[in-house]
């Protein structure tokens, strides 16, 4: 609760400055910048993690739309009429159960994405032995 207070007081405080100086101060929902970030950007720029989430939030700032690179869509079922969410929480979840990636600095060195496929190929065999 206090930290609910301190944190709405200084958001008062940095919109009652900032509209001062004629500056918008402009709120997003930072939900899935980590990941975003991670699979976008963190190779791409050579960022660290938290910048590259840094970058996605502010491209959100910026309407601008985060969709999933091709390349990973053959990893999962695709539903054009969800939400974008609705994908980057698949592939996060896929990414979780993969194993594969356990550290932040992973995402550098990843080429492909290949270990998502061959994880639809295990979960397909698993769903195969228990029917």
């Amino acid at each position: 609760m206090l930290s609910h207070w301190a944190y709405s007081q200084f958001f008062q405080l940095l919109n009652s400055i900032l509209s001062n100086r004629g500056i918008e101060l402009i709120t997003v929902n930072p939900a899935y910048s980590s990941i975003i970030g991670l699979v976008k950007y963190l190779k791409m720029y050579g960022l660290a993690s938290d910048e590259s989430a840094a970058l996605v939030i502010a491209r959100r700032g910026m309407r601008l739309s985060q969709k999933i690179p091709g390349s990973l869509t053959a990893a999962f079922e695709v539903n054009s009429t969800k939400h974008v969410w609705s994908l980057w929480n698949q592939l996060n979840k896929k990414i979780k159960c993969s194993g594969m990636v356990t550290t932040r600095h992973c995402y550098y060195s990843i080429s492909n994405w290949d270990f998502l496929v061959n994880l639809n190929t295990e979960e397909a065999k698993a769903l195969g032995k228990n029917a």
